[in-house]
């Protein structure tokens, strides 16, 4: 077990806020404060053997300067205000992006570096006054499922780089990756079916009038012309045969082992999105009714991401 896992880590509340208090700060020389050490030691062993009483004041005067630097290293992090919003959700082999909101507590704050274990650091300045600001932490190589956001390390070396302070900030804001979308493939059903009961207004053909929008209606059929004189938002409608839903069945789904039919899957539920075509998801221990929209396609595409994993 790491060193890292015994130390005390600052916890963030449920909303995702956290405050890096003064017992949670660390603080160690760095290998420059390691030489600028050194160098007082040999400077103090010359004072001592020459009896130099300048040489004498000009070591005490550095020594108190690194004496100072500790308290402004620490005093750069304790109080600094953090929210961590998470990330949105990725396909398995791209970059997850977590964004994190700082706030300096009301003082500016300098060299500021933020970073996940094995993930590449950013660096942050914040004033005075600029308020809350946000950052962006790539982090790459996660696999397909629901990833925690990790520890994240909050450290600072201002203002001269001879200490290194850090604090642990347990981010619990888990990532989902989404299955990475295989190529096209031909579903059976999938051709577009008439169906002789078919509302009016569902289909495709001919102008039938507007209705109120509802969550989840795709932007291409939004009026916007009307929510630009102040009608209010409305969806447009058209009459004539609705097409029959689609659905994406585990059983039709190609490959031989089950990340290669979750991509293809996935690729399924992207190209009926697209396409506009009401759709559900058939799988061994679940089923979604048909339905589109942003909605309805993240709980397909989280059914997939969480298929067959532990504590799913």
């Amino acid at each position: 077990m790491a060193l890292a896992d015994w130390m005390r880590v600052e916890r963030v509340s449920p909303a995702g806020r956290a405050e890096i208090g003064a017992r949670r700060i660390y603080i160690l020389p760095t290998r420059y404060g390691y030489i600028f050490a050194s160098l007082l030691f040999l400077m103090l062993l010359g004072a001592v053997n020459y009896g130099n009483n300048p040489a004498h004041l000009l070591t005490f005067l550095l020594a108190g300067m690194g004496s100072n630097a500790i308290y402004l290293t620490w005093r750069n992090l304790k109080g600094l205000r953090l929210v961590c919003q998470g990330a949105a959700p990725i396909f398995a082999g791209e970059q997850a992006r977590f964004v994190i909101d700082l706030d300096a507590g009301g003082r500016g704050r300098a060299a500021i570096q933020l970073m996940f274990e094995d993930a590449e650091p950013v660096l942050v300045d914040l004033g005075t006054g600029s308020g809350a600001q946000s950052q962006q932490l790539s982090i790459p190589h996660l696999s397909r499922g629901l990833h925690p956001g990790g520890r994240l390390v909050v450290s600072t070396q201002y203002p001269v780089g001879l200490f290194r302070a850090w604090c642990y900030v347990a981010c619990d804001r888990p990532i989902l990756v989404y299955p990475r979308p295989g190529d096209a493939w031909v579903r059976p059903g999938s051709q577009v079916e008439s169906s002789d009961g078919g509302e009016e207004g569902a289909g495709r053909e001919d102008f039938a009038g507007l209705r109120g929008y509802r969550p989840g209606d795709r932007p291409s059929t939004i009026d916007w012309k009307s929510y630009a004189r102040d009608r209010g938002l409305n969806t447009r409608l058209f009459s004539g045969q609705a097409a029959a839903p689609l659905w994406i069945d585990w059983k039709d789904a190609p490959g031989a082992d089950t990340e290669t039919r979750l991509s293809a899957l996935t690729r399924a539920v992207l190209d009926a999105e697209a396409a506009g075509q009401t759709y559900g998801l058939k799988m061994p221990e679940a089923l979604i009714e048909p339905g589109l929209g942003g909605a309805h396609r993240h709980l397909c595409l989280r059914q997939l991401a969480l298929y067959g994993l532990p504590d799913a």
